[in-house]
């Protein structure tokens, strides 16, 4: 189904939006990084959510686009963690989870199987909506 922040001093601002990825899956993880290249954004990628919360705490990230299901700690887990540490970025579940996961962390759902231009396409939507 497809559905529709400050810096601080230790925190480094990359040029353009940054968006991390986290996804236990390599393949997806690589063909994040190519659509979101692809359309200008610089993109840090990470293999479970201990990485992607370390990521997040040295790179000011303006959109966060996770999996649900990764070993650890699920992805709406780390929504709720992420929104924690920086309540003004916009997290994007991007998961074949079915059903959607009902969590206020998550700003958009997003269905693998819709696609990677759909993503691109969300990750635009939710930046043209976030605050600066």
């Amino acid at each position: 189904m497809c559905c529709a922040l400050s810096p601080t001093s230790e925190i480094t601002r990359p040029a353009g939006a940054a968006i991390l990825c986290v996804d236990d899956s390599e393949n997806m993880l690589i063909i994040c990084r190519a659509m979101l290249e692809a359309s200008g954004y610089q993109v840090f990628t990470a293999s479970d959510a201990a990485a992607g919360l370390a990521l997040l705490k040295h790179y000011a990230i303006d959109v966060a686009v996770i999996d649900n299901q990764m070993p650890g700690m699920t992805g709406t887990e780390l929504a709720r963690q992420i929104k924690r540490e920086r309540k003004n970025v916009p997290v994007l579940m991007f998961s074949d989870s079915d059903p959607e996961p009902a969590s206020t962390a998550i700003d958009f759902y997003l269905n693998k199987k819709c696609g990677p231009r759909a993503l691109s396409d969300a990750v635009a939507a939710l930046l043209a909506k976030a605050p600066r």
